[in-house]
């Protein structure tokens, strides 16, 4: 009994992630209002300014679909996760990695000049993997409120059968890579006369373009019907947003399978410094409460008999199954080989399972 009173008084995994959400959100999205470019270092990575007469997000109009804040980010950093170019102020960090391959896919950047950036990217997915995306991304953690909602009003979920999570995540490779041979297209000069219109082509339907400024005080662009494709990528966003809406309304994470700038941190979650697993696979009776309580309605870790990583490209790393694991030891997160969580007996009953 005062073993379970104890561990009743300890915050839960699930405590933590929501601090660190709520910690992260308000830096990405508000951290321009807080710190000014020089303050800490605006060049710490070489900026990369667009070349003469090609397009660029301060080079639109407001109004245009593409216009953005003309402010500097803080940082000119492209890290994991959808830090989003359209943030108040310039935001915190510059972009998320989509949108930094699609404009110098345009431009032209040599690569010597993309090389620290994508190394910054590649580090820092190689540490965590997708944890970014469970733990710091402003789109999941807005997901994540909506499902919040969901579950006080006492709505059930919809849940992410095999097929369809294999199916999204190949909609993903087809979003990145149409995404990426439309950026390279425009820059040869048969297709120059699109560059404006084709320029950074995924985030002129990404939710984050609309939601991010408006939860930062700051209106995006609604609305563009000054050409035919300004008008096709206008009725594209308004479709993308309440897909994005609706899927985590009700059906958890379900985005999350989808997202071109998850699937390619996803890459790093296999060989990379964090590690779920299963380190006491007798003790494990496969009660389901790891698969009912993951947001990406994965069912690998309870379906799993023996001692092994269980890290898979789907994971976010939000840790929800070793929060809810009634079973002393059953399952482990580390990161390099050290241990930072790992399940215990005695979980409090909020926590134990049970779709969320």
């Amino acid at each position: 009994m005062s073993r379970l009173f104890s561990r009743a008084k300890r915050p839960s995994i699930t405590f933590w992630r929501r601090l660190t959400q709520a910690l992260f959100f308000g830096l990405i999205v508000y951290g321009a209002f807080l710190f000014k470019p020089e303050s800490i270092g605006h060049s710490a990575l070489p900026p990369i300014p667009p070349p003469p007469g090609e397009p660029s997000t301060t080079r639109f109009q407001p109004g245009q679909i593409l216009w953005a804040s003309n402010d500097k980010p803080v940082l000119d950093s492209y890290p994991p996760g959808a830090a989003c170019r359209y943030n108040p102020k310039g935001g915190f960090v510059k972009a998320c990695i989509v949108h930094f391959l699609s404009e110098n896919l345009t431009w032209g950047t040599a690569f010597k000049h993309l090389l620290p950036h994508l190394l910054f990217f590649i580090l820092l997915s190689f540490l965590v993997g997708r944890w970014w995306c469970g733990w710091v991304c402003p789109l999941g953690t807005l997901g994540d409120a909506l499902t919040w909602v969901r579950v006080k009003l006492n709505m059930p979920h919809i849940g992410a059968p095999p097929r369809l999570r294999d199916g999204l995540r190949w909609g993903s490779y087809g979003l990145l890579s149409v995404s990426l041979f439309i950026s390279w297209l425009i820059s040869l000069p048969r297709f120059a006369n699109f560059k404006c219109s084709l320029f950074i082509p995924y985030c002129q339907i990404c939710p984050g373009r609309l939601i991010c400024p408006s939860v930062g005080g700051m209106a995006p662009s609604w609305r563009d019907f000054t050409s035919t494709l300004a008008g096709f990528f206008t009725l594209a966003a308004w479709i993308v947003l309440g897909v994005f809406l609706l899927a985590f309304f009700l059906g958890r994470r379900i985005w999350c399978h989808v997202c071109p700038i998850g699937l390619m941190t996803s890459w790093f979650n296999r060989g990379g410094g964090m590690t779920l697993e299963k380190t006491e696979a007798a003790h494990c009776n496969r009660c389901s409460a790891c698969a009912d309580a993951c947001p990406m309605a994965l069912t690998h870790v309870r379906d799993t008999k023996e001692a092994r990583v269980l890290n898979t490209p789907q994971c976010i790393h939000c840790l929800r199954c070793v929060d809810v694991c009634p079973r002393d030891g059953c399952l482990e997160a580390k990161l390099f080989g050290v241990r930072v969580a790992r399940s215990s007996f005695g979980a409090p009953p909020a926590e134990r399972g049970g779709p969320k």
